[in-house]
């Protein structure tokens, strides 16, 4: 037997191995069924383990072969640890972040969540330090996602020996195939599909699988290639993986519910990814009115017609600007901060910024407002009434928390059902609360818009009532946000 065929036999093996694998863990997960199919195989010697770029799970034969002979456990938890990865996004994350910690704290949530499975084809014993990582992380985080262990071990300060030590406890597979998503003008070419055997089964030479490369459009029926034939796109990796994921959690609510039961906290975190996000700076916009303002409206003033009525009647302008124009404005509305003890003070304050960058860019805001700025834990703490952009700018750069206690949200709907009743508020168009969701929600529907803002890697909404809507935020983008 010649080199080639040794090299392309090893390949095979290789390939049987990992279906082996997919087989076996579909047999008890089968609610992961889209997952399995969203790959497809190949050999590569960009790497001496496994891999993936969420299209391909890229393999050293000599590797997995030695792999599943001593441990088979630790292949069929790769593959888990890839498709966690792309279900939760990974690979097309980590633009703005320090890629050495990145890549820790997505495996360490990829293996948090496998531990927490029940199958006993995947479990395997934990070492000391793995158990340290996890002790941790459940004691600082309340929901693990990669997200917030990145925040979280980039505030240890971490020297490069303690990453080197982590990252070997965690490391499992390759993350040098994510490269081509941190670069939008890189280019990545996929395997020739020629490898897979099923595209050898297509008499016509194309392929039909969607989880083939992600722009099969890019060449022509001849099978002849462009430029950007087969090369990975962050948009369509997102897309392709958030549909897998929302059909995974649909197949968990319904036909696998009992199997779902069993699949530790994963049907949670699924839940969590694809909750719809709404953009919070749009969400404030609607609390903004339509009013008549005293002001020019140069938009419909018209300069020919002024300046010669000037010229022609001597000095007297044919039309006259209109006195006023129809603009957006805030009335009142509560801003509330949960300052339990389990809400940072660096991310109230990025929150409170984040606010003030939208009220600053609308020009008629400041003129005459109030602005209910309310400390609450299991109590209202304070209450600072804000009138101009300066009064805003002043509390912000003081602000100090109170309060670090327990967490109630009614203390402050009855606060403001208060000063409504009293006529203080008379004008209150909704609140606003930015809160971790651990508290008590009022029952009752108040006669105002609400909504809670959660940040992405840490909350419970379980509980929130249906008459409010639910805003999640990215923690980076408010502590972008610390100061103004």
């Amino acid at each position: 037997m010649g080199q080639y065929e040794i090299i392309k036999k090893l390949e095979r093996v290789g390939q049987d191995i990992l279906e082996t694998s997919r087989s076996e863990l579909y047999m008890y997960m089968r609610f992961l069924a889209m997952a399995f199919g969203g790959f497809r195989y190949a050999p590569s010697d960009k790497t001496g383990g496994v891999g993936t770029d969420g299209y391909y799970i890229y393999y050293s034969p000599m590797f997995l072969i030695e792999k599943y002979r001593t441990d088979m456990k630790w292949v069929n938890r790769a593959y888990l640890h890839m498709i966690f990865h792309c279900m939760f996004r990974h690979p097309s994350s980590r633009e703005g972040r320090v890629k050495e910690i990145w890549d820790i704290a997505c495996d360490i949530a990829a293996e948090h969540l496998i531990d927490s499975l029940k199958y006993g084809g995947i479990r395997r014993d934990m070492t000391a330090e793995k158990r340290r990582i996890y002790s941790l992380v459940d004691d600082n985080i309340k929901t693990v996602s990669a997200q917030a262990v990145y925040r979280l071990l980039e505030g240890m300060g971490l020297n490069d020996e303690e990453i080197k030590n982590i990252a070997s406890e965690f490391f499992v597979d390759d993350h040098e195939f994510w490269t081509v998503y941190d670069n939008v003008e890189q280019t990545l070419q996929m395997p020739d599909n020629s490898q897979d055997e099923n595209s050898q089964n297509n008499s016509d030479g194309e392929d039909d699988d969607s989880s083939g490369p992600i722009n099969p459009g890019n060449s022509d029926k001849k099978g002849k290639e462009n430029k950007n034939k087969g090369t990975p796109n962050k948009k369509d990796f997102d897309d392709k993986w958030k549909d897998i994921s929302s059909k995974t959690q649909t197949d968990m609510d319904t036909f696998s519910r009992q199997k779902a039961d069993e699949a530790g906290e994963l049907l949670k975190y699924i839940k969590i990814e694809n909750r719809e996000r709404y953009n919070y700076r749009d969400f404030l916009r609607k609390f903004f009115t339509r009013k008549e303002v005293m002001k020019l409206d140069l938009d419909s003033f018209d300069y020919i017609y002024y300046t010669y009525g000037l010229k022609v009647y001597n000095n007297m302008p044919l039309i006259e600007p209109l006195e006023y124009k129809d603009d957006k404005k805030i009335d009142e509305f509560a801003i509330v901060l949960d300052t339990s003890a389990s809400c940072s003070g660096e991310l109230i304050k990025g929150f409170l910024n984040e606010t003030y960058s939208v009220l600053r860019d609308n020009e008629s805001f400041f003129r005459k407002i109030n602005v209910h700025i309310i400390q609450c834990d299991s109590k209202v703490q304070s209450d600072m009434v804000i009138t101009c952009r300066e009064d805003f700018e002043k509390y912000v750069k003081s602000f100090e928390a109170r309060g670090f206690g327990g967490t109630d949200f009614r203390p402050a709907f009855e606060y403001l059902n208060s000063l409504i009743e009293e006529g203080k508020a008379e004008n209150l168009k909704g609140m606003i609360y930015f809160t971790d969701g651990f508290g008590t929600y009022p029952e009752k529907m108040p006669p105002y818009e609400t909504a809670f803002v959660f940040l992405n890697e840490s909350y419970d909404d379980s509980g929130v009532p249906p008459w409010a809507a639910e805003i999640i935020v990215e923690s980076e983008e408010l502590l972008k946000n610390g100061g103004i």
